[in-house]
């Protein structure tokens, strides 16, 4: 059972989420390039710090050399690499398949929610959408022809 305070706490955090969240969204849609260089350049220092201290730690605690430990790390990052790309392409299918449906299943519930607002305008408000539709169509069609 949730109290009333951390029914409060979670709303906040769940506000606090979403808006993140949404910022996020706004910042890759607005500034694409900019916030994927941005990952990008996130991602190759953490790898290279990474590497650097499996590097220092395999030439110092294990007596590697310099070039040794480069090719230890470097080899492994490969067998990573090639293990977490051969796992994505095995679950690919599966996941597009499950994104379709989730696609279709969106669809269908939009559908149906419009349906049953059309279906619940007065005639008068489905008079004045079909000709306002119309219009735009013959403005459109007009337009393209000029």
């Amino acid at each position: 059972m949730i109290r009333k305070f951390d029914r409060a706490d979670f709303s906040r955090t769940t506000v606090v989420k979403t808006l993140v969240l949404v910022g996020g969204l706004i910042v890759c849609v607005k500034f694409p390039v900019e916030t994927l260089h941005f990952f990008g350049v996130a991602v190759h220092t953490v790898y290279e710090s990474v590497a650097f201290a499996i590097e220092e730690l395999l030439t110092h605690v294990f007596g590697f050399s310099k070039f040794q430990a480069q090719m230890i790390v470097f080899y492994s990052s490969c067998a990573i690499a090639a293990g977490v790309l051969y796992r994505i392409v095995r679950h690919l299918p599966i996941w597009l398949q499950r994104a379709k449906r989730y696609c279709i299943g969106c669809c269908v519930r939009l559908r149906e929610r419009w349906q049953s607002y059309w279906e619940m305008l007065p005639v008068l408000q489905k008079t004045q959408l079909l000709v306002v539709e119309f219009a735009f169509l013959a403005g459109s069609v007009g337009y393209m022809l000029v």
